[in-house]
């Protein structure tokens, strides 16, 4: 068994079964229920001209971003991770393992490039944005090559939702991610 820190809470015990703290409780359907810790990124050591510093994951869709005007959340365009609560959590969950996905490929470098589509807000105040790292990658793509997302079509924001679909489909043949059987 290791350990994993998350940045600004106390050590979890890393199992095969997942990440759990403390004493795991189950709940109505059986499931492993446990305290969700929050998944705050270190600061890059230098931010490039174009990007922003990805504070933490929410969950395998949303950030959190040092915006302009403070702290900002980040919706992926195109793609649809599962849920993760955010007071409680499975750590088996595939939300869970898409997060953590997601947060380790951040974490070398906590800083993306954004670019946008038609809406740049939703009705929730949330920026929606195609995310880059500074690789290049765009993590929209990365999620659904993976298997960690489903393809979302969503007007007027659809530039890419005919390759997002593409990429799905070949995630599901290849029976990766939440595709394995």
């Amino acid at each position: 068994m290791g350990w994993l820190l998350v940045q600004g809470y106390f050590p979890f015990r890393l199992r095969s079964d997942g990440i759990y703290s403390g004493a795991p409780a189950n709940n109505a359907g059986g499931q492993v229920s446990v305290a969700r810790p929050r998944l705050d990124l270190p600061p890059p050591t230098e931010l490039r001209r174009g990007f922003v510093r990805v504070l933490r994951v929410v969950d395998g869709d949303t950030l959190i971003i040092s915006g302009e005007s403070g702290e900002e959340r980040v919706r992926f365009i195109g793609v649809d991770c599962d849920e993760v609560s955010q007071d409680h959590f499975d750590p088996s969950s595939a939300g869970w393992r898409q997060a953590l996905w997601l947060y380790e490929r951040l974490k070398p470098d906590a800083q993306v490039r954004l670019s946008f589509d038609k809406e740049r807000v939703d009705r929730y105040g949330r920026t929606l944005a195609y995310v880059h790292l500074p690789g290049g990658e765009m993590i929209n793509e990365l999620l659904l090559m993976e298997g960690h997302a489903r393809a979302m079509a969503v007007a007027p924001n659809t530039r890419y939702s005919r390759q997002f679909s593409a990429l799905e489909q070949k995630a599901r043949q290849a029976g990766k991610g939440r595709w394995a059987q």
